[in-house]
């Protein structure tokens, strides 16, 4: 009765919960860092900061979007989809630091301070939810007549 299309169902509103949980733990996270950062070191910090959350947010999260397209359409893919997209966001989050630690006005500290902080309470707000989730792992022979 299971077919791979039912996976992928299954796959896909796990990934949808994951993002839903995920994103308002980090997201409270990074306000948190937003108004320490402005009260640290002023206005500007805190919009760094502010910055900074923002990117962790939208790169994890934009993980998580593709991941549920993919799944929806082709649940083998997942593995591959996983390592590629963790690959680019990697990359491009590195490429981001780079280039805004470079721009006039911007706190890198706060910068980088909200984004190790909100990218570490997003892994483990996401690890929280996919722990709590009840995904089966096995199928019976019955469940496949």
């Amino acid at each position: 009765m299971s077919t791979s299309t039912d996976a992928g169902v299954q796959a896909s509103e796990a990934f949808g919960v994951l993002l839903r949980r995920a994103s308002l733990i980090s997201g409270i996270a990074a306000l948190v860092c937003v108004v320490v950062a402005a009260v640290w070191q002023g206005v500007g910090a805190g919009l760094s900061a502010l910055l900074g959350g923002a990117i962790v947010v939208g790169f994890f999260g934009a993980r998580l979007v593709v991941m549920r397209k993919v799944t929806e359409k082709n649940p083998h893919m997942i593995m591959l989809t996983a390592m590629v997209v963790y690959s680019v966001k990697v990359v491009l989050l590195g490429v981001a630091m780079l280039l805004l630690i470079r721009v006039e006005g911007i706190s890198g500290p706060a910068l980088g301070f909200t984004v190790i902080i909100t990218a570490v309470v997003w892994l483990a707000a996401e690890l929280r939810a996919f722990m709590t989730m009840r995904i089966p792992v096995f199928m019976s022979d019955e469940g496949r007549k």
